[in-house]
């Protein structure tokens, strides 16, 4: 699992978050100026229990990129980036969230209100916007597509 929440230690560059999966180990990959990324930083341990992890820009318009998490009972939690490389403690957002979604993506500010949105795709091939509060949560989710069922992954 490789994903970017966007720049995680203040220093104006994005930054890379990976999952080994044998291990279940969070790293972090820290942009560089060279346009390389730095050696990895582990993060966690064992972090097996989530399904889904997605990097979802600065959720609470801090300046920070942030993390949301799907666990297997689809609870998702977020854990708002410290500006340090590190992430603050989780925080639960849904419960019961996005069973049936097979692909969740940040996607930067979609609808121009100037918040961090999400976009999850379900089995049938429906793409759904969930517009960002600002506030580190979401609204409900809007269809925004059809027909994306033969597509096989968001990026």
């Amino acid at each position: 699992m490789l994903t970017s929440p966007g720049d995680l230690t203040k220093d104006g560059r994005p930054d890379l978050i990976a999952r080994n999966a044998a291990t279940g180990a969070v790293y972090l990959h820290k942009g560089t100026s060279t346009g390389r990324l730095s050696s990895r930083v582990k993060l966690y341990d064992n972090w097996k229990t989530y399904k889904k992890i997605i990097g979802a820009g600065d959720l609470n318009g801090d300046g920070v990129g942030d993390l949301l998490a799907q666990d297997k009972s689809n609870n998702l939690y977020r854990y708002f980036g410290t500006g340090k490389g590190t992430f603050g403690s989780r925080t639960k957002v849904f419960s019961g969230w996005g069973a049936s979604y097979n692909a969740v993506v940040g996607v930067g500010d979609i609808n121009g209100d100037g918040r961090a949105d999400l976009v999850s795709r379900d089995t049938q091939g429906t793409l759904y916007r969930n517009s960002g509060n600002g506030k580190g949560s979401f609204y409900g989710r809007t269809k925004i597509a059809t027909g994306w069922q033969g597509h096989k992954r968001l990026w």
